[in-house]
């Protein structure tokens, strides 16, 4: 897996774990996210990082190195084979296209975002 690849994926584990650290103010940035979002690794990673940048987001930055630490440790760059995490093989079938970063990034966002849940409950009224 790449260094990007596992980057964005320190990220996603941030959101899923560390949510109710994120105010509603950096909800509303993070919703923008992924529009603005390219289809390279490098580059959404590069976006993840200076999103992480401020003072006031420094706990989101400790928890996503810490998970980035791991990953990188857990999966170390092998170009010799073909598994993530832990030799774990793709949950994607065989000839069928994987998610993209942006893609998981995007669903992972509103899957976390407590303003996905008021918008959901504001719908159904």
């Amino acid at each position: 897996m790449s260094v990007y690849k596992n980057s964005i994926l320190a990220f996603i584990q941030v959101l899923d774990s560390q949510s109710k650290l994120i105010p509603t103010q950096d909800w509303n940035e993070l919703q923008q996210l992924p529009s603005q979002l390219p289809d390279d690794d490098e580059e959404i990673s590069e976006i993840i990082e200076n999103w992480l940048k401020p003072e006031s987001r420094s706990q989101l930055l400790e928890a996503y190195k810490q998970n980035l630490q791991s990953l990188s440790a857990a999966s170390p760059i092998d170009l010799d084979k073909n598994l993530g995490i832990a030799n774990s093989k793709s949950q994607t079938p065989v000839n069928q296209p994987s998610e993209s970063s942006k893609e998981l990034l995007e669903n992972t966002i509103k899957k976390n975002s407590p303003l996905s849940d008021n918008t959901k409950s504001n719908q159904k009224s």
